[in-house]
């Protein structure tokens, strides 16, 4: 997060007064986009906010749940790190960051419709590796 406000500062000339939202995760896109070439590593992308409860009603979680949605979480993400790239960010933006269509286009630099393919492809690439793995059916 500091590098991607340290970008937004130092490319802060090419910002046009667009909503400021999309053209951040823009700069985060591209500096992750950087980051990933400096690794160049084969493991999956894993965010550090894999398996964070969010405390929903005031009421804190017991340690099962909690520990049972890091479970699902974890896995979801290793499923996720399995998809190509492409995919990937689409479904994570869309899915994760709820973001719209027109955000993720702006920040990714794809038509409207390549997010839309992206995000199909995607989704359905999971619910084939989630039937997989685990079985059963999945919605």
């Amino acid at each position: 997060m500091q590098d991607t406000f340290c970008k937004a500062y130092v490319y802060l000339d090419s910002y046009d007064n667009e909503r400021i939202k999309p053209w951040l995760f823009k700069v985060a896109y591209h500096a992750f986009i950087d980051w990933q070439r400096k690794e160049r590593r084969s493991s999956p992308y894993e965010p550090a906010w894999m398996g964070e409860a969010a405390d929903i009603g005031g009421t804190a979680p017991s340690a099962e749940q909690e520990a049972l949605e890091r479970a699902a979480a974890a896995s979801w993400h290793e499923l996720l790190g399995r998809l190509a790239i492409n995919k990937r960010h689409a479904v994570l933006l869309r899915d994760h960051y709820q973001l719209s269509y027109q955000e993720i286009a702006e920040i990714t630099g794809w038509t409207v419709a390549a997010v839309k393919i992206n995000i199909h492809r995607g989704r359905e690439e999971l619910r084939r590796l989630i039937k997989q793995t685990y079985g059963g059916d999945v919605q």
